[in-house]
């Protein structure tokens, strides 16, 4: 039996976590800030005060900043008679302070304050001495329409308003889906997909299934059947995990910090992305049309500055496929053996094996059908989402005290302006002094 913690025992820094943890509430009243209506009418006697570029480094750096390799400690060879040997299911040795499915990666954060929209490229560790790389993408504050379904009703109020940090983060799903299916059409896996909104087609992969020799299980009894629907879903959800996680990292270290907001759901995720430019322009997404009739366009990058790996950047999911492999496999990939590596021990990169060619073709086959029948990939879910945002803001402690018992707001909220801003100086902007790329 394990005996029980001594609450003696806690360290300084688990009481730290614990009290972060204890306290960590969405506070969306901020400087500036007005609730016209209602019995918490308040208006802000305070103007908006920008955050600095410092607190903006270890928000940035707590939701996806660099940490080195991770360990990749994972099963890379079949046990014998076994079917978990897809360790090379990992894409790459660079750990961040969030997890990754198969660490892609490919969840990246776009942020705006009143001095413009930047997509983070590099957030080193705040303590390195090096600043974020950002890259700017336009001037002033991206104005997000404050009205359904830009922008659900509820956070109209206060979301994005002057003086606050609004964190978009948008993860590549098209990464993560190419990725999988190598595992998923494995023969230790070897699931099949069906597509039921075209008569139960076997998208592509006829000559793969069981039942013509193959190594995909298309026999439903043996549960390894999907419809192309429920792996859209799936990978879907799988990919998108990252963005919560980012997000609750964020606020975490925004409530140690002694600062308001939170996160919340950003509406209509594909108009942020830059669905109706004419309405407005969104983050700057292209969005590609299909040829198929009824099938809805496809938010593929911003190009210059985040690319998918699906067309028009790319001339074929074939090449996107290929083109996986060479990242993994190829000279100077993640399992070449010339890069960094995590392990002590020189782990030779012939011992890890490569996706089975079968594998290869059955995922190329499979692209190819979800092009050819729906004119995009993917077919039911797009190349790039959005679904939450979180906001930063220097907290008015007086509608607070106004409305709620004092020990709604923690000490650390209450001290903030007095610890962080000496002088009772206005706090410097986005782009200060961090490394910043214009993007025309």
């Amino acid at each position: 039996m394990t005996a029980p913690i001594s609450h003696q025992s806690h360290t300084v820094g688990l009481q730290s976590v614990l009290e972060v943890l204890r306290q960590r509430k969405t506070r969306r009243f901020g400087c500036g800030m007005e609730i016209p209506e209602g019995p918490l009418r308040f208006q802000s006697q305070l103007p908006p005060i920008p955050l600095s570029q410092e607190k903006l480094h270890y928000l940035l750096f707590a939701g996806v900043g660099q940490t080195g390799m991770h360990l990749a400690d994972m099963q890379y060879a079949p046990r014998r008679g076994g079917e978990d040997g897809q360790g090379m299911a990992i894409m790459s040795f660079q750990g961040r302070t969030v997890p990754s499915p198969c660490a892609a990666q490919a969840t990246r954060m776009f942020v705006t304050d009143d001095t413009g929209l930047y997509l983070a490229t590099r957030v080193p560790d705040p303590d390195s001495g090096e600043a974020p790389l950002l890259v700017k993408l336009q001037d002033g504050r991206l104005e997000i329409p404050r009205e359904m379904p830009y922008m659900l009703s509820f956070n109209q109020w206060y979301a994005n308003r002057p003086g606050s940090l609004y964190f978009i983060p948008v993860t590549d799903i098209t990464t993560v889906y190419l990725n999988l299916l190598l595992v998923l059409f494995s023969s230790e896996c070897g699931y099949f997909v069906i597509d039921t909104d075209n008569g139960n087609e076997a998208c592509g992969l006829d000559t793969f299934r069981r039942s013509r020799g193959g190594h995909l299980h298309d026999d439903i009894a043996k549960r390894r059947t999907m419809t192309l629907r429920d792996i859209d879903a799936a990978i879907t959800d799988t990919a998108l995990q990252e963005q919560a996680i980012a997000c609750q990292n964020m606020f975490l270290m925004e409530q140690a910090m002694g600062l308001g907001g939170g996160i919340h759901s950003v509406g209509s995720g594909r108009h942020l992305l830059g669905w109706e430019p004419q309405i407005f322009r969104g983050l700057g997404f292209q969005f590609a049309p299909s040829p198929i009739p009824g099938i809805r366009s496809n938010p593929v990058g911003i190009p210059d500055v985040w690319e998918g790996p699906c067309p028009p950047f790319l001339p074929s999911m074939e090449e996107a496929v290929l083109r996986m492999m060479t990242s993994k496999f190829g000279e100077g990939g993640t399992y070449s053996g010339s890069g960094a590596q995590p392990w002590t021990a020189t782990v030779p990169s012939s011992s890890i094996r490569k996706h089975e060619e079968r594998a290869v073709e059955a995922t190329i086959a499979f692209c190819n059908y979800v092009c050819k029948t729906y004119g995009r990939f993917p077919a039911h879910t797009d190349a790039f989402k959005t679904v939450i945002a979180f906001q930063a803001h220097h907290l008015d402690v007086g509608f607070y005290d106004k409305f709620y018992p004092s020990e709604s707001v923690p000490q650390a909220h209450r001290d903030h302006l007095m610890a962080w801003h000496q002088h009772d100086r206005r706090e410097e902007t986005v782009s200060s002094s961090l490394q910043e790329v214009v993007h025309p």
